[in-house]
């Protein structure tokens, strides 16, 4: 019996990218396990009362703060992971305990934290600068999104690319639903979403590339800003760097931009399917999961034709360079005028979705842990 602890300390924060993935693993981990598996899920006190159908062991110390997240991580959990007896311990959200009592198996998702430090606060860098190759050396085995990702650990931590094993992500079924007329609306009036929009998901910092996004936009014939707004939906962080959204908006001289804030997972299908399309302009992913996403919902999406972006949406994105505003503006454009052009990508976006379960992630990730235990 191969018995698999889940660091579980970020299962009850606001889901950005890395804690929805934390989400969809350890929930799919949990469904797929076969009889000789056993799961504990470690997780604080606000995880009390919540997800009954996860194996929780909470504890009575709160793991959802920065810093009360870490001294729950580096003692608490190293405790409860000794007294429940666990075989592994795999921690899916970047970060895991110095000095584990068992072995451990960390997804690393990026080094945005190494490649743009200029990105976030100081102490967030400083703490992550220090502690991911710690934890990183010490690890049995490392999980990342993409083979991009594990290049950049093998080229700046100077890992052994065979300690690295590249699992890819997956798309929850609820984004191929079918949306009836009535949810649309009823989601565009809960959020004020304008009648037509180019749409970005992402959290709100410099290295999404926003304000090139929107200086792109502002390129745009008003023939196409007139008919198309510009919606930037995501949380901001106080982690991250300024990204100064507010002064780029205050500069468009026709259309406009309406940033939304965070959005609930259970409308984004939705705003996904009412969008004209994604824009996501990223500097740099360790995935990119809204890609995936808007794909499966049928959306078209334009992209970055660098880090992993061009891996996760092959041949069914228009890839652009996020540094030239007028090439990202010169494929929202065709995207609104071309017809042909956004049947094309929102079939050839949902044949490619179709590539990517979270089963498939689940059982790629469980077969890592059984070797890691050997």
């Amino acid at each position: 019996m191969l018995h698999v602890g889940i660091n579980g300390r970020s299962l009850f924060r606001q889901p950005t990218g890395v804690q929805h993935y934390a989400r969809e693993i350890t929930r799919t981990l949990c469904e797929i396990k076969p009889d000789d598996v056993s799961i504990s899920v470690f997780a604080g006190r606000e995880g009390r009362g919540k997800e009954p159908s996860l194996p929780l062991q909470t504890g009575a110390v709160p793991a959802n703060g920065p810093l009360r997240g870490i001294v729950w991580e580096q003692t608490i959990l190293k405790r409860m992971a000794a007294k429940v007896g666990i075989d592994i311990l795999f921690n899916p959200a970047n970060v895991a305990p110095l000095n584990s009592p068992v072995p451990s198996v960390i997804t690393i998702h990026d080094l945005s934290f190494l490649l743009f430090p200029e990105y976030f606060s100081r102490l967030f860098a400083f703490y992550y600068r220090t502690l991911i190759p710690r934890i990183a050396a010490q690890a049995r085995t490392l999980i990342t999104d993409s083979n991009n990702t594990k290049l950049d650990l093998v080229n700046h931590l100077n890992l052994p690319a065979g300690k690295i094993r590249v699992a890819p992500l997956g798309v929850s079924p609820h984004f191929r639903r079918r949306i009836t007329k009535k949810e649309l609306e009823e989601v565009r009036r809960r959020h004020s979403l304008p009648p037509r929009f180019f749409l970005s998901i992402s959290s709100l910092e410099p290295r999404k590339n926003l304000r090139r996004l929107v200086g792109a936009y502002s390129l745009l014939p008003p023939a196409v800003t007139d008919e198309y707004a510009l919606v930037l939906a995501g949380a901001g962080n106080r982690i991250f760097a300024k990204p100064g959204l507010t002064e780029a908006i205050a500069r468009l001289d026709h259309g406009s931009a309406v940033v939304t804030g965070y959005l609930p997972a259970e409308d984004l299908p939705a705003v996904y399917r009412m969008s004209a399309a994604l824009v996501f302009p990223s500097l740099y992913e360790g995935f990119g999961l809204p890609v995936l996403e808007a794909m499966a919902a049928s959306t078209p999406v334009i992209t970055s034709d660098r880090s992993s972006l061009p891996e996760v949406a092959g041949h069914a994105a228009v890839l652009i360079d996020p540094e030239n505003t007028e090439e990202i503006a010169a494929a929202m454009e065709l995207i609104a005028t071309d017809s042909g052009t956004r049947t094309l990508l929102a079939e050839r976006g949902k044949k490619r979705a179709a590539l990517f379960t979270w089963e498939k992630t689940a059982k790629m990730t469980l077969e890592i842990l059984r070797e890691a235990a050997e």
